[in-house]
């Protein structure tokens, strides 16, 4: 280094302004006797500076033929700036070889030219017998503007501190930041040229974090909330792996068939059919020629082939899809039980009893909950016409359980046969909710009434639903009696649990209640006390 750019990095150092100095000589048209500079891109797109040949590319470095080799004589002097995101992203792109100066064009000088500028030649003026002259010219572009919008509460978020608007503005109009269009609690911050380190709004509140100090903001604990990932379709697949787990337990063994069965099957039994304009185009096979509308088809001939094999109990079930005439979709659950109720072993002299109507619903009941049983005949042709019944669950029908017609059970095979298929949907499937319940001790009483027997229970249900007092808390049916005597007529004997969440009912108490059932009986059914 000369003298000259000795002098230049010092003004450098001191302001910011990166400062390089030509050899006149570079520039010198020795034809015309005058200095041509040609400011340029080259073939990388760098902006650069042109005498003779390339002097410099602007910024990152200058050769060595352009350089000031003497302590006299006329020199050319540049103040630059290029933003440093710009100069580092294109220096990255070509790889071209830098000099000194890169070091502080990348990391952000002083874009105030005129300031270093003016600090150099007012040096050369005072140390030396220099002289100025020849003015300067200015090559600019068009600079954006760099505006944040920020609120005091997304401040005081990040911060995790309330710091009041005053204080704020106070710290950020000190660093030089332009708040000129700033309304509300909301700063529209115009960040200056120099400050090319603040891009977003974390880095407007790392400043004020600064200013503020660190040890004079309180620590709090940090807070992390997982989001609920559990929608709908979790929901459901929870749902069923419930109620698959429960038929398991239940001593049900899963089945797995194709979505497809045979419509000439689906219609000789009576089931529904899809429509023949949604029929299916190019079926797998000649029996899996529809889309099946009911999986009990599929569990019948799974019993059948399990029978066949030596099977004495079969107990099956089955959750999947089944489809409308419209083609619309719907889970469904069926279950199957023929054969005996149990395995042969002991205490059954290897004779056990078949299954029947009654174990079959409560199997049910063990893997769906609760239900009633409403009398009903199914429209197919696979039920029994005298055992056949519908599912109420909630007040609501969810399904239907029967007895397979004797003549269907032949065909395939089976001994006794019972089946049920519920709406999986009407299914319950929520949050448990515990129930208070009374501490007080319970009483029973039996009441025998005599009744037509072609009446159903069903009737008898709604009148004590709709007359019994609050003391009655569950009644149910516990035997039914004929004889010549009675005619026409049977007799029905209901227990009745009387319980108080108040007191310990007395004899008077529990007589009233039952009293007013008697009445409602009588009054509406023509009922009497046998």
């Amino acid at each position: 280094e000369n003298a000259i750019e000795g002098l230049l990095w010092y003004a450098t150092y001191s302001t910011g302004v990166v400062l390089r100095a030509y050899h006149y000589g570079f520039f010198n048209d020795d034809k015309h006797q005058r200095a041509i500079t040609t400011l340029k891109r080259d073939e990388n797109g760098f902006v650069s500076i042109y005498g003779k040949s390339k002097a410099s590319i602007v910024g990152i470095r200058q050769e060595d033929a352009s350089r000031v080799s003497y302590d006299e004589g006329i020199v050319f002097i540049e103040a630059s700036y290029i933003p440093p995101d710009i100069i580092s992203r294109q220096k990255a792109e070509h790889k071209v070889e830098n000099g000194p100066h890169f070091y502080r064009t990348s990391r952000g000088s002083e874009p105030e030219l005129d300031i270093g500028l003016g600090y150099a030649l007012n040096l050369f003026e005072s140390y030396s017998e220099s002289s100025i002259y020849g003015g300067s010219v200015d090559v600019t572009s068009k600079f954006n503007e760099k505006v944040i919008g920020i609120s005091i509460d997304e401040i005081n978020a990040i911060i995790g501190m309330d710091i009041n608007k005053l204080t704020i503005t106070n710290l950020l109009q000190g660093l030089g930041f332009g708040l000129n269009k700033s309304k509300g609690d909301s700063f529209v911050i115009e960040v200056p040229r120099y400050r090319h380190d603040i891009v977003n709004k974390q880095d407007v509140v790392e400043e004020i974090v600064r200013l503020v100090g660190i040890d004079n903001i309180q620590s709090k604990p940090s807070f992390f909330a997982e989001e609920n990932r559990f929608g709908d379709d979790y929901a459901a697949y929870s749902k069923r792996k419930m109620y698959r787990h429960r038929a398991a337990q239940s001593g049900f063994y899963e089945t797995v068939h194709f979505v497809f069965n045979e419509r000439a099957t689906l219609e000789k039994y009576g089931f529904t059919t899809v429509d023949k304009a949604k029929e299916l185009l190019n079926p797998i096979a000649g029996t899996l020629d529809t889309l099946r509308s009911t999986m009990m088809l599929g569990l019948v001939e799974a019993a059948s082939h399990n029978v066949k094999v030596g099977r004495k109990s079969v107990k099956l079930f089955e959750s999947g899809t089944v489809f409308s005439a419209d083609r619309s979709e719907s889970v469904k659950f069926s279950f199957l039980v023929s054969g005996s109720s149990e395995p042969d072993k002991i205490s059954n002299s290897g004779k056990a009893a078949t299954v029947d109507f009654a174990s079959f619903v409560q199997k049910i009941a063990d893997v769906i909950g609760d239900f009633k049983l409403r009398e009903k005949v199914p429209g197919h042709g696979f039920a029994h016409p005298y055992q056949a019944a519908e599912i109420i669950q909630n007040d609501k029908a969810v399904g239907e359980l029967f007895k397979l017609h004797p003549s269907i059970a032949e065909a395939y095979d089976l001994d006794d046969t019972y089946l049920c298929e519920v709406d999986f949907d009407a299914l319950e499937y929520g949050v448990k909710e515990a129930r208070s319940y009374s501490k007080y001790q319970a009483s029973f009483r039996d009441l025998s009434v005599v009744m037509p027997a072609s009446m159903s229970y069903g009737q008898i249900e709604k009148v004590i639903e709709a007359n019994k007092s609050a003391e009655i808390i569950r009644f149910y049916p516990v035997d039914r009696y004929s004889d010549e005597k009675l005619g026409e007529n049977v007799s029905l004997s209901l227990r009745f649990v009387l319980q108080s969440e108040a007191k310990t009912l007395e004899e008077e108490d529990i007589t009233s209640s039952m009293s007013s059932v008697l009445s409602a009986l009588e009054t509406e059914l023509g009922l009497t006390l046998r």
